[in-house]
């Protein structure tokens, strides 16, 4: 049996000149659950009183402008979930900062993508769904901009749009934990380093994908014109 060699960790891709000119290698992929009232009342689940957290290994990730879901054989319930994602800054145990520049160092937008048919199989067996979240493709992950080109993040939104239509809005000021709150709590129990990136929460309207769905997601002001770097996905056949 053989087995093809791949290198997943890659060099993070900025849209414009970032002025720290120390190349930043991807590292772990945290995700946060449940930072949404209104996602968490669509799916029937209570508002947590800490940040939920679960990892995604590095097979999932796929980063740039324009990338391709492949859609997985195992499930027929392919769901997307479009974030806000943050790069992370720097790193170390017990973090506590009081602004958000102290932490992120830059700004993308991504697809977290779930098997949900598996995960609620998963579930409702009392088994982790790591293979519902980290399967390979399932983090998809813009560009990022710098956080000193950026508005403030409570002035920062993001969109996605599945074949041109409008299915996810959502708003930093939406959020129920802040960056420095995911980030002490995470901090707390992992060593985080730079080039670790975080997907901060999925608002409503969450939902299926179909092969030779295209997905678009926008990451913008509060005024959606405003719009900071795109990011474009299709769903095709897995290979």
């Amino acid at each position: 049996m053989s087995f093809e060699q791949s290198y997943y960790r890659m060099q993070i891709i900025f849209d414009v000149e970032h002025p720290d000119e120390t190349p930043v290698e991807s590292g772990t992929i945290f995700c946060v659950g449940r930072n949404y009232v209104d996602h968490i009342l669509e799916l029937g689940n209570e508002k947590p009183t800490n940040p939920i957290v679960f990892v995604k290994p590095e097979c999932a990730l796929r980063h740039g402008s324009y990338n391709v879901i492949e859609y997985p054989p195992a499930s027929k319930q392919l769901e997307f979930e479009g974030e806000l994602v943050l790069l992370l800054r720097g790193g170390g145990r017990d973090i506590h900062a009081y602004d958000p520049s102290e932490i992120i160092l830059g700004y993308g937008v991504g697809v977290d993508l779930t098997l949900r048919d598996l995960q609620n199989e998963f579930k409702t067996k009392g088994l982790p769904w790591t293979l519902a979240k980290g399967f390979d493709g399932s983090a998809q992950i813009s560009h990022f901009i710098p956080y000193e080109s950026a508005p403030t993040f409570e002035d920062l939104g993001f969109s996605l749009y599945v074949n041109g239509d409008l299915r996810q809005r959502g708003f930093t000021k939406e959020m129920i934990f802040s960056p420095e709150m995911m980030v002490n709590y995470l901090s707390k129990r992992c060593s985080l380093k730079a080039g670790d990136m975080l997907f901060t929460g999925t608002p409503k309207g969450t939902g299926a994908l179909e092969i030779g769905d295209k997905i678009v997601m926008q990451l913008h002001g509060q005024d959606p014109n405003t719009v900071l770097l795109d990011f474009h996905a299709e769903v095709i056949e897995w290979h």
